[in-house]
């Protein structure tokens, strides 16, 4: 399909006018390794943290393949292909365990973009073919790009809220030790003296006397209830509603390959310990992850159902189903592995209901233990 002259250079040939767009994709694609390796020295000349580690850069490199090869794909089809991006969204959070900020992920999809248009319109110029041409190509690089940065950054955001989350939490169970360990004992200590002085009054059989000594035991009184209910407040979690706000931001940063996403979560969130809801959210999201990613779904809905002792969770789509006895036969079963121990840890039970053809129903079920305040 493709004639070169003494070069090697790529010419048009004539007769082969109706395959352009896959020809255009060839050429695109032997370019690839040559773009990758210009990818790399750009993000060096710039000394991104994105290629200073080499695993980094792996993960890198693998999301510029991933949106070249939909730049083929679309050159090819002459209509925008766009595909993994709900493999990123971890990718955020990634980023920022490595010390790289969301700037040097902006940066590098402006090289990479660059790249790509500057080696689209060198392959359009060799062969004489009009920019239209490239239309579909660029338009998946642009959504390519885009929706991973917003994918990322929401996994950025959410990781930097979850760690914001927990040192503002952790101050509240160091502030609630405190007033336990150190106010409480010591209005304790001081109810039991005035209680002593009763005691004492009785045997004594004198009056004990004292219209000041009641109101001060019963001042005392009302500052430990009060004291109680602060040391209770302050243990509990401190963002209501946290879990259906993650959980849509993570539906949210699918873009426009996510099937349409139904949600109900009725209950209390301050009903679920920190960890639990953490745990929780991570076994919900990835159930939605490998629905947006296999299932081929046209509908899924999650139920959440929080009681102060319990959480029920569903998670359904209609997609085309799997056998998973099958798929931990095949060793490929991993992710249904991780949900399992991840149920494990918070005392909990998972159950998958698939097969080929009729969709997938995942089943949580997690207690939560009732922690009791004590002073």
């Amino acid at each position: 399909m493709v004639e070169r002259d003494t070069t090697g250079r790529a010419e048009p040939n004539p007769s082969t006018e109706a395959d352009l767009s896959p020809v255009l994709a060839d050429l695109f694609v032997a370019r690839i390794p040559e773009l990758i390796a210009q990818y790399r020295t750009r993000l060096t000349e710039i000394s991104s943290p994105l290629v200073s580690d080499e695993s980094v850069w792996r993960q890198c490199e693998l999301q510029a393949r991933r949106i070249f090869d939909d730049c083929a794909r679309s050159l090819a089809a002459g209509s925008t292909v766009v595909t993994h991006i709900t493999d990123v969204f971890d990718l955020g959070t990634e980023r920022v365990r490595q010390g790289a900020h969301i700037t040097h992920s902006v940066r590098a999809g402006s090289i990479l973009s660059e790249l790509t248009v500057t080696a689209l319109s060198d392959c359009a110029e060799r062969f004489g073919a009009p920019q239209a041409e490239l239309f579909a190509a660029v338009r998946a690089l642009q959504q390519g790009i885009g929706l991973r940065l917003e994918s990322g950054s929401i996994g950025y955001d959410a990781f930097l809220l979850q760690r914001v989350r927990e040192v503002h939490e952790q101050g509240q169970r160091r502030l609630a030790r405190e007033i336990h360990d150190h106010i409480g004992n010591s209005v304790s200590l001081a109810l039991r003296q005035i209680e002593l002085y009763e005691l004492k009054c009785e045997r004594a059989e004198d009056d004990p006397a004292s219209r000041h000594v009641r109101l001060a035991k019963d001042a005392i009184l009302e500052t430990i209830q009060h004291t109680r209910e602060l040391v209770s407040e302050l243990r509990q979690p401190g963002v209501t509603g946290s879990l259906e706000t993650a959980l849509r931001g993570f539906a949210a940063s699918l873009g426009q390959s996510g099937a349409p996403l139904q949600m109900w979560v009725r209950g209390n969130d301050k009903w679920i310990p920190g960890a639990v809801a953490e745990e929780l959210f991570i076994m919900v999201r990835e159930c939605l992850r490998n629905t947006y990613t296999h299932a081929g779904a046209a509908n899924v809905v999650v139920h959440i159902d929080i009681a102060p002792h319990e959480v029920h969770a569903e998670i359904i789509d209609n997609g085309k189903g799997f056998d998973a006895q099958a798929l931990r036969a095949a060793g490929r079963g991993n992710g249904l592995l991780i949900l399992q121990e991840r149920s494990d840890l918070v005392g909990g039970t998972v159950n998958i209901d698939s097969a080929p053809g009729r969709g997938t129903r995942v089943t949580l079920w997690i207690p939560i233990a009732q922690e009791r305040p004590t002073l």
